[in-house]
């Protein structure tokens, strides 16, 4: 079952009507605009998509309607994150009823002991026959799982040989990654909206998994990244992150709003409505990420 996953997976917001009822007419219109701007694969839901604040029902649809618009064009990996293993298990039941070869977990919050991570992913590579991949983040999103936890779970459970890495220090962690588990680990991917792109492609980063409002720019950066070799980054990608960093940054101060804006703003969904979002931008804000959307439009769009 095991591919290798490289390359900008993007991830789709999760769109909703005025009475945030989600608009799955808008959500197949930013996954075909992901695959048609050339994504590598798609993943959802996640952080990006709202996850925590769709019910499983809503999840299930998403992803059913992932698998429609994709037709196996690029793979998906589904977003499985639940509030106990069991629960996770039934989500990774379904993702794989539907075909889909991969699926991510990030621990439940309340978990901080070496046994409830391994048991963890323990269980589900039990009960399915898909790709595993560690959601590694850090809270309130989710719990940091210490190196040496991480390096038990990837050299000692099968299927479980996947990381997305956005812990408080995701370059380091992946470099003892690379180190200690050069047998198992097949694919490592960066998270964090993609801040952290170059120095994770230097210590061995396969791709990253950023929201999709500027796929495009993500997959130029990434483009001249792998042109070159890994120790020494091309004066082409500095130029094209130096073009993105102040989205980045924008970004990393209002989150899914910001994602959202930016997809609502370049006609792919119909609202940037969100349900009770943790920051919200007022007008100055708009104003401020209307400039920004344009000097990528410039550069990229």
């Amino acid at each position: 079952m095991t591919q290798k996953y490289s390359g900008i997976y993007s991830i789709p917001v999760t769109p909703f009507n005025e009475d945030r009822s989600v608009d799955y007419k808008s959500l197949r219109s930013c996954i075909e605009f992901l695959v048609e701007k050339g994504s590598d694969g798609i993943l959802l839901p996640v952080n990006v998509s709202e996850a925590s604040k769709l019910s499983d029902s809503e999840r299930d649809l998403i992803l059913s309607e992932a698998v429609k618009v994709v037709k196996n064009q690029i793979p998906i990996i589904a977003g499985v994150s639940g509030v106990s293993s069991e629960h996770v298990v039934e989500r990774s039941k379904y993702a794989e009823g539907l075909g889909i070869r991969a699926i991510m977990a990030m621990p439940p919050l309340s978990y901080s002991s070496k046994n409830q991570f391994i048991d963890f992913y323990s269980e589900i590579s039990k009960n399915v026959e898909v790709d595993i991949w560690i959601q590694n983040n850090k809270p309130p999103a989710g719990p940091t799982i210490n190196n040496d936890v991480l390096v038990e779970i990837i050299n000692g459970i099968d299927r479980v040989h996947f990381l997305k890495e956005e812990s408080d220090t995701p370059g380091h962690v992946m470099s003892f990654i690379q180190e200690k588990c050069k047998k198992n680990i097949q694919s490592i991917m960066g998270g964090a909206g993609g801040r952290f792109s170059i120095d994770e492609y230097r210590r061995g980063a396969d791709g990253i998994m950023p929201s999709g409002h500027m796929v495009e720019a993500h997959k130029k950066l990434w483009l001249a990244l792998t042109n070159a070799k890994r120790n020494k980054i091309s004066t082409e990608a500095i130029e094209i992150w130096n073009k993105m960093l102040e989205a980045l940054n924008f970004e990393f101060m209002y989150s899914i709003t910001a994602y959202k804006y930016f997809f609502w703003k370049r006609g792919i969904i119909r609202t940037n409505v969100s349900r009770n979002p943790a920051k919200s931008m007022d007008y100055f804000d708009e104003i401020e990420a209307d400039r920004i959307l344009k000097n990528l439009e410039i550069h990229f769009f």
